[in-house]
């Protein structure tokens, strides 16, 4: 054999086709969240950065966002409190390796699985674009994004996965002569590879499987359930022509409203409906402090309890938190120590840090996707004009 033709077999491309390689490297996932900031300083930083994303500020105008908005008594409680816990970062890291650890044993036919984690806010280790191009070049043959959000919304998992996207459509192109744009490879090397993206899962069962097992032997001591949930609020800065700024008020995504209800009918089901139960949404740690009319549900931070017909103790379930937060060990309880009343002891249900039962979920939803099940609703997600990205990197259009 010449040494062009070796060449061309090391490689694994011929006459300017690239195609993948006969080694094949790891399967890698990667779980994506925004993280947390360790200190003050690096608060403000965090909360800029979030505040455009979620908020949609036009670039123009992102300059004249006011600073003092950064950085409140809220904020601070939660950075304090942090500091007495095992960081985010450390619990996140350990779930990944139990999910790695199964998932070899489960399916070794997909060869060495790697489960690792990418937090858009991290103060260590370089820019977000700059870690999605490592993890671009390390050679695997199959890189899955996973977004670590129980319930999809376009401001959390969705943004996420805008990000993503952009920087893979940025830093790769679609391999010549397929239909798939989800096979990629980095310009000017022999590395190519594949991408998916699992962005939905709050139906899985594992999350009404979680919640009931932590209040399967609480629930009889209260009189009422109440479930509650952070906002999710799509609202729009507008530049009128003058910067004076508008603002586009709601309850944003309406299947996330659902889906959170329909986990709430799961728990309570499989518990038996022992006692009545309720749903509350609130303004999470690091939402600015815009009043939110949801039709249908109570938004409003000062009324998380009062409007809801319990008489004495209610138990408050975080039905969209698996792992500790900020909301969970210190939003929350603030907000409960605020509205508590004489007659009435509201008792927050936190969620455990190393659940067997959310490893063992997110191990099942990685293997099922690995093992071909599809996600239709991509489509859906990339209808709209600000997902047209997602489309082009991660939907199939082989058919």
């Amino acid at each position: 054999m010449s040494r062009s033709s070796m060449t061309r077999l090391k490689f694994g491309w011929n006459l300017g086709r690239r195609h993948f390689s006969t080694d094949r490297p790891a399967t890698k996932v990667v779980l994506l969240h925004f993280g947390f900031p360790r200190t003050e300083f690096y608060a403000k930083d965090f909360l800029f950065k979030r505040a455009l994303l979620y908020y949609n500020v036009p670039k123009r105008i992102q300059q004249f966002i006011p600073t003092t908005l950064m950085s409140n008594d809220t904020v601070r409680r939660c950075i304090e409190r942090y500091g007495e816990r095992e960081s985010f970062e450390a619990t996140v890291n350990g779930l990944s390796k139990e999910v790695e650890t199964s998932l070899n044993r489960l399916v070794p036919e997909y060869g060495q699985i790697s489960v690792s984690s990418l937090f858009y806010f991290d103060d260590l280790s370089g820019t977000f674009q700059d870690r999605v191009n490592s993890i671009l070049r390390e050679r695997s043959s199959h890189i899955v994004f996973m977004p670590l959000y129980s319930h999809f919304s376009n401001s959390l998992s969705g943004a996420l996965i805008r990000l993503v996207a952009q920087q893979i459509e940025e830093s790769t192109i679609p391999l010549s002569g397929s239909k798939d744009n989800s096979q990629r490879f980095l310009p000017n090397s022999d590395i190519s590879f594949r991408v998916s993206l699992i962005h939905r899962w709050n139906s899985h069962p594992m999350i009404s499987q979680f919640w009931r097992t932590n209040l399967e032997d609480k629930v009889k001591q209260f009189e009422g359930v109440l479930f509650v949930a952070p906002v999710v609020v799509e609202i729009f800065i507008k530049n009128t022509g003058f910067y004076f700024l508008s603002f586009q008020r709601g309850c944003g995504n309406t299947e996330y409203r659902h889906s959170v209800w329909a986990n709430c009918e799961r728990v309570m089901s499989d518990l038996g409906h022992p006692v009545p139960w309720k749903i509350g949404f609130y303004n999470s740690w690091d939402d600015w402090p815009i009043p939110i009319a949801c039709e249908g549900y109570s938004c409003q931070s000062r009324s998380l309890i009062g409007k809801h017909p319990f008489e004495k103790r209610v138990a408050v379930v975080p039905i969209t938190a698996l792992l500790p937060d900020f909301d969970t060990f210190s939003r929350l309880p603030d907000l409960l120590q605020n509205t508590n009343k004489k007659s009435l002891a509201a008792k927050l249900i936190e969620p455990p840090s190393n659940s067997p039962i959310v490893a063992q979920g997110l191990t099942e939803i990685i293997k099922n996707h690995l093992l071909g099940r599809k996600h239709a609703q991509i489509q859906l997600l990339a209808q709209s004009k600000k997902n047209q990205v997602i489309q082009d990197v991660f939907i199939n259009n082989s058919g």
